[in-house]
């Protein structure tokens, strides 16, 4: 599988059981339906420490969430809350990323020789020889997007967390999703149409 897929591989199974619960099968539209699960991989950005990769996989984060939600999903089901600095523990060495990761190694009042993993983590990332996160400086790791003020508590706070903001700060509970059109002809950086001008809404899901 292209791991470049991860995390994307499952909307359209939701939007044909969406409307396959609706036409087939008589379902109330207040039913709830989630995608059980959605992760990218592998690794995480702290540990691999490409910045066009980290951040690419923020943004794909992002539009497979609202792709979910556009299908027919009622919400969504985050893989993990907060993982170990290379996206662990996992039984299966299925590591993968997470909007925040522990690193109490990187905290300003950590003993000098703290374990930079925890104990119970067994698995590194294939050629992964170092996490590259830990060989930058707080400043170094500000600058590419990590939060210096959560390092001095030990967190990493990646971007998949700020794109996470974006959704779960403005779209609200009880929010719907409607269907929109998007004028592509009036210049680069701009989805929507004029304000005078009309849109056709033909489909909301709930």
């Amino acid at each position: 599988m292209d791991r470049l897929l991860d995390g994307a591989l499952g909307t359209p199974n939701i939007h044909q059981l969406s409307h396959s619960l609706k036409a087939k099968h008589n379902v109330s539209e207040n039913y709830l339906l989630f995608n059980s699960e959605a992760c990218h991989c592998p690794s995480t950005g702290y540990a691999g420490g490409l910045k066009d990769i980290y951040w690419a996989r923020a943004e794909r984060y992002a539009h497979v969430i609202l792709a979910d939600f556009a299908a027919g999903s009622t919400g969504w089901v985050e893989w993990n809350l907060i993982l170990d600095s290379i996206g662990g523990p996992n039984h299966l060495g299925n590591l993968c990323e997470s909007t925040i990761l522990a690193a109490p190694h990187r905290a300003k009042d950590a003993p000098k020789h703290s374990e930079v993993l925890p104990k119970f983590e067994r698995h590194k990332p294939k050629n992964l020889s170092s996490i590259v996160g830990d060989g930058q400086t707080r400043e170094e790791l500000n600058a590419a997007g990590f939060p210096a003020k959560y390092l001095d508590v030990g967190l990493v706070v990646q971007p998949l967390y700020f794109y996470m903001g974006h959704i779960s700060k403005f779209v609200r509970p009880g929010s719907i999703s409607v269907g929109g059109l998007f004028d592509t002809n009036s210049g680069p950086g701009r989805p929507f149409r004029a304000v005078d001008s009309v849109v056709a809404f033909d489909r909301v899901w709930t």
